[in-house]
């Protein structure tokens, strides 16, 4: 009780910063906003709100845009002091390196951890400020998934505090569903989730698969299961790449292109992004308004489509790696490379201008209009369905007569359509086109959120893609762990027992 005492003494009053995460979501309320040191007082927290019926919201660094992280309710627990990196570790039997990191440590902050030595952390949203517990939270991506996968990949083990107040550290390999697809761990006993899974990258819905680790639920649970409160993630070698941009007079070319890339077996790029030719038209008006903004090679008023793309360069021998380019037999003609880390940070710069462009035109906008916001996918499907997705697309947004751009993870067949609207009407129409897109999306058995979750704000469309006895599963592994459904409300699907 003295513990509890000591941890409400240092509540204070909710300001703005902790009723809103980047999602703009509006209508967020508390009563109070309480910030635990140690996975030891978020237990008392818990515990105490689980006795007592309170809803309980989580805030690590506010980056994410589903609203996840807006309360409606109860109280908030602020993770922010819970942020210290430990020591590069090894392990000795595997040979891999780790590092620990309480939960609201940032992405940021380990790369600052792992500057100077030989190792990264492949996972690299774009938003690098992002807490590491909320980016195990939401099973996040990137562009480097292409080569390296999602951040399942690349947890070794957490440390989850549940609502009964107990302390759990869960090491992956140690504790599998059994063959009857059943877990009995931490006192509960309960079958997975009978859902069926997207085969394309996902971040849609909880994890379920036959002979499952128990580690594999919780990552990318957006926070219903239970608090993340230490993690311990996987490090891989740094190595030397070239960064190519190549530049195509047609979509279809760099369509074509990226399927070409991924075939090759003498390329494994890193990654491989992609940008429509309104995109780079867009990134051209702003390079002429303002040059300093923009600081990248000049881009030919002649492209309609752009790759962006890394390949490694193997020991030390560039001209091997350069070769392996020459070898794709294509016209390379005002493409950019860049093999030094001054010039490759220019090109670099290349990816991040066209959402930063877009979010500057929606700026605009909002001045005129103020409840206009930007709409934007977050879609996948595999493989072999990618090619009918973009011909639909085309014939969707051709029609449509509305303002667009697209981009994104061509790579893993993940582009972000975003749409531009300039008024209420345009926006509504934007809104009725994304639901046609996802209803595309789901026939061909993609995924409605391959990278963001779900949140409070796309409910709609993860029941339309596992239809309502999926929610009813995903409810009901929530109960297991949450049985008054007070943690998180309204995360993945919408509060209320069972």
């Amino acid at each position: 009780m003295d513990r509890l005492k000591n941890i409400f003494s240092r509540d204070i009053e909710p300001s703005d910063r902790y009723l809103a995460d980047e999602s703009r979501m509006q209508g967020g309320d508390a009563s109070k906003v309480l910030f635990p040191e140690n996975s030891v007082e978020v237990a008392e927290i818990l515990k105490y709100s689980s006795l007592n019926k309170i809803p309980v919201t989580i805030y690590a660094q506010g980056t994410g845009i589903t609203g996840a992280s807006v309360p409606f309710g109860g109280i908030v627990i602020s993770l922010e002091r819970m942020n210290k990196i430990g020591e590069i570790e090894l392990d000795a039997e595997s040979g891999e390196h780790f590092v620990k990191a309480a939960a609201c440590a940032t992405l940021n902050g380990i790369k600052d951890i792992l500057n100077g030595t030989e190792l990264f952390y492949p996972v690299d949203p774009t938003e690098m400020s992002a807490s590491i517990g909320g980016t195990v939270a939401t099973n996040a991506s990137g562009a480097l998934s292409f080569r390296y996968g999602p951040t399942r990949k690349w947890i070794r083990s957490i440390e989850i505090v549940l609502m009964d107040g107990s302390i759990h550290k869960i090491v992956r390999g140690q504790n599998f569903a059994d063959d009857s697809g059943s877990f009995n761990v931490f006192g509960k006993s309960f079958r997975i989730p009978e859902i069926k899974m997207p085969k394309c990258k996902n971040a849609a819905g909880l994890f379920s698969e036959n002979a499952m680790d128990i580690i594999d639920l919780f990552i990318g649970s957006e926070g219903i299961l239970g608090v993340i409160t230490e993690v311990e993630i996987g490090l891989a070698p740094k190595h030397a790449s070239i960064s190519v941009v190549k530049f195509f007079d047609t979509e279809i070319e760099a369509i074509d292109f990226t399927a070409y890339l991924k075939d090759s077996k003498d390329v494994m790029p890193d990654f491989i992004e992609y940008f429509n030719g309104s995109g780079l038209e867009m990134i051209r008006e702003k390079a002429k308004k303002d040059p300093q903004s923009v600081s990248m090679p000049k881009i030919s008023d002649n492209a309609n489509a752009a790759l962006f793309f890394d390949i490694e360069i193997k020991d030390n021998n560039i001209n091997a790696a350069f070769n392996k380019l020459l070898s794709l037999n294509v016209d390379w003609k005002g493409s950019w490379c860049a093999w030094e880390n001054i010039e490759k940070e220019r090109i670099k710069n290349f990816r991040h201008a066209l959402p930063e462009t877009v979010n500057e035109y929606i700026a605009g906008v909002k001045k005129k209009h103020p409840s206009i916001h930007k709409l934007g996918t977050d879609f996948a499907v595999s493989d072999e369905k990618f090619g009918e997705l973009v011909e639909f697309y085309d014939s969707v947004l051709n029609r449509s007569g509305l303002k667009y751009v697209s981009f994104g993870h061509i790579g893993d067949n993940h582009l972000h359509i975003n749409f531009l609207p300039s008024n209420y009407d345009e926006l509504e129409k934007g809104k009725e086109i994304y639901k046609v897109i996802a209803e595309k999306v789901i026939e061909l058995n993609g995924s409605v959120s391959a990278e963001h979750g779900i949140g409070k704000l796309k409910h709609r469309y993860l029941e339309m893609m596992y239809g309502a006895e999926g929610i009813r599963e995903m409810r009901r592994i929530k109960s297991v762990f949450d049985p008054h459904f007070l943690l998180n409300r309204g995360n993945m699907f919408p509060c209320g027992e069972l």
